[in-house]
């Protein structure tokens, strides 16, 4: 993954924390839109996140997506190292972020 997928990555990142509600059980609720859930998707395919399917699609943090979060908030101000994706993605088709 290059610099500019890794920035892209903890873009989306950061406006799925900013934009979708976070819930009393942790939960973040893409309130049925269709962005919301599409970024979950992406999120969820490359391990950042656990997609929850109950009527409509929802999305928590996994471990490597907490850590995707303090990559996008703290990387300009210090060296962190970025926070490769829990899933193999030479496994994972022509569709991978690798591409």
């Amino acid at each position: 993954m290059d610099d500019r997928q890794r920035r892209a990555l903890g873009a989306l990142a950061s406006m799925v924390r900013q934009y979708l509600e976070k819930r009393p059980d942790n939960l973040l609720d893409s309130d049925a839109m269709g962005a919301g859930e599409r970024a979950i998707d992406a999120l969820a395919e490359l391990g950042y996140m656990e997609k929850v399917a109950v009527g409509r699609t929802f999305g928590r943090w996994t471990e490597a997506g907490e850590a995707l979060l303090h990559w996008a908030s703290y990387s300009r101000h210090q060296q962190i190292t970025f926070p490769d994706p829990p899933i193999n993605l030479a496994t994972h088709g022509p569709d991978s972020v690798n591409g």
